[in-house]
């Protein structure tokens, strides 16, 4: 039979330790909530196709697992890392050198994250057990838009969410491997008011993230 293949029961008694550690890689889609502001409003009634939308951005994580088990059905997970973010704003309008009357605002963001999660479990079988996870991720952005240019999008350094997803618990002879699926939706403006076309726009600005990840513990 192929080393590949569930066969049997492994790890034994696994997912009944108080404390565990591991790893995580991801990948996320991310983008922009936003609430035009009253200049908005006053300018697109001078420039009606005048527009300004979010745009979806491709990015990664990487983060460290700590688990302790409070009952043989819930989990509390920490999961400090890093993850890169990329979010974009797009203002449809006349633009100075501009062909098509587009500017693009990419926000590309480097950040310290603590996402501090409870796990709800299934009943293992066999070798496999579904789970629902959900909790709050505190962010802190270490790397990202130059601040006080006014031909940039300007975006506040701390973020908190509100995160909830699903996975799946499989567990292999030497270690458990979960696949899960996970959203965060920002609940704080982490626009940040300043003197420009690309900021005035704007007065509410929230993030929204679907992260894959890929559980090694």
């Amino acid at each position: 039979m192929g080393q590949g293949k569930l066969s049997g029961e492994n790890l034994p008694g696994y997912e009944y330790k108080k404390l565990r550690w591991g790893f995580s890689l991801g990948v996320n889609s991310s983008w922009y909530t936003l609430e035009h502001s009253q200049y908005y409003i006053d300018k697109i009634k001078q420039e009606p196709n005048f527009t300004v939308n979010e745009k979806f951005g491709i990015g990664f994580n990487v983060n460290f697992i700590t688990t302790y088990r409070l009952s043989p059905d819930v989990v509390l997970r920490a999961q400090p890392g890093v993850g890169y973010h990329s979010r974009a704003v797009e203002y449809m309008g006349s633009f100075e050198g501009s062909e098509n009357g587009m500017k693009l605002q990419e926000v590309n963001t480097f950040s310290g994250e603590l996402p501090l999660l409870v796990k709800y479990e299934s009943k293992r079988r066999k070798n496999t057990q579904m789970y629902f996870i959900g909790g709050i991720k505190p962010t802190y952005v270490v790397g990202g838009p130059k601040k006080g240019n006014p031909e940039v999008l300007q975006i506040k350094p701390f973020d908190f969410s509100i995160e909830y997803g699903v996975g799946l618990d499989m567990f292999y002879p030497f270690f458990k491997f979960s696949p899960e699926l996970r959203y965060s939706r920002g609940i704080s403006n982490i626009h940040e008011p300043y003197e420009s076309l690309y900021n005035n726009s704007i007065q509410k600005l929230g993030t929204n993230t679907i992260t894959l990840y890929l559980n090694f513990e």
